[in-house]
């Protein structure tokens, strides 16, 4: 039977507790290849919770995940290896170049399109520098070339939009227009004024 492409990622009735601190309850949702969801909320609402959930490295407490009519608890590496996933921490090493970072990220296959990605997010002068020299904005735009060069289909980002300059904000706001064109899907998150006006499915999170 041929799958509800309109519903590739379903969640159902998602609650988790933290101990005995309810940390977000009761989200629905779904999305497909070519659609997005905004996840909105203040600090401390629990957005990073539920990516994380999605990605399956948290466990729910109810309700359930679901990919392509399958729990995501019950599927093997598939579903992961589907996903780009970039949280608060941008998973470089500090120690080593921008350049390097990419060169040794096991999810990149090949770094064509790398020069067109340093230029569009302005980094042609941090590339040679370690990470731990570059400016917050600096290594997130490096981590989000890092994103964009895994050719994954589900991208799921915490915040992306956030400490980038704003050409940058309209350099990603592209990128996410064209993997969406191109039958990708999208999850992010903001606790601001979203820079974005690709359509998009909003949930909100209440702190």
């Amino acid at each position: 039977m041929r799958s509800d492409i309109s519903k590739l990622l379903e969640i159902q009735n998602a609650c988790l507790y933290r101990d005995d601190t309810l940390i977000f309850s009761d989200i629905d949702f779904h999305i497909g290849e070519g659609q997005q969801a905004l996840i909105k909320g203040a600090n401390g609402s629990g957005k990073t919770s539920l990516v994380r959930s999605i990605c399956g490295f948290t466990e729910l407490s109810k309700g359930q995940i679901s990919w392509n009519q399958r729990s995501i608890d019950d599927i093997d590496s598939t579903y992961r290896e589907k996903i780009a996933y970039l949280g608060h921490k941008n998973g470089l090493v500090d120690e080593i170049s921008a350049t390097d970072n990419l060169s040794m990220n096991p999810n990149i296959s090949d770094l064509n399109g790398l020069e067109a990605l340093i230029s569009g997010f302005d980094l042609d002068l941090a590339m040679h520098k370690p990470v731990e020299f570059l400016s917050s904005g600096q290594a997130k735009k490096v981590a989000l070339i890092g994103l964009i060069l895994s050719r994954r289909s589900f991208w799921i980002m915490d915040e992306p939009f956030a400490n980038l300059d704003d050409a940058s904000k309209e350099f990603l706001s592209m990128k996410i227009d064209s993997h969406l064109q191109s039958g990708g899907m999208v999850i992010r998150t903001s606790n601001q004024g979203d820079v974005s006006q690709s359509l998009r499915l909003e949930i909100a999170l209440e702190s």
